[in-house]
């Protein structure tokens, strides 16, 4: 509850400021213009996952960090129809990869992944199989 009050107040305090710098016909176009944005960003979702895919595919991101990018961007989307200029902020924020990927090594834990010995590459593991038919 406390954290919806803090934002609450950041929300309005930062919307006030944008008003009166940008007068309320300014605060009119960037409410309407953000949201235009975010519809956009949301119909297109698919050809910025399709594109995170392939970077996942390539090791160039891990599993987490997809999984992070895909949910901040439609997360960041949807703050972008919100309206207010704080959560506008925060939707742009969000469709950066950068972004994404910062909260998602910090927020998120890696899998615990298999440790090769060193010494496993000299064994050679083979199976042999007699076929009694064959003279």
């Amino acid at each position: 509850m406390i954290y919806f009050l803090v934002y609450l107040f950041v929300e309005i305090f930062v919307s006030y400021e944008f008003t009166k710098i940008f007068t309320p016909f300014g605060m009119f176009l960037e409410i309407l213009a953000s949201a235009v944005f975010g519809m956009m960003l949301i119909r297109t979702l698919n050809f910025s996952l399709a594109e995170s895919m392939q970077r996942m595919m390539h090791r160039e991101i891990s599993q987490e960090e997809f999984i992070s990018i895909g949910m901040f961007k439609f997360v960041g989307a949807i703050l972008l129809v919100v309206p207010g200029v704080f959560t506008d902020i925060l939707g742009l924020l969000m469709q950066f990869d950068v972004f994404g990927s910062m909260v998602a090594k910090k927020f998120l834990t890696p899998k615990q992944t298999y440790q090769k010995d060193p010494f496993e590459d000299d064994i050679i593991d083979v199976e042999i199989i007699e076929d009694k038919n064959v003279k």
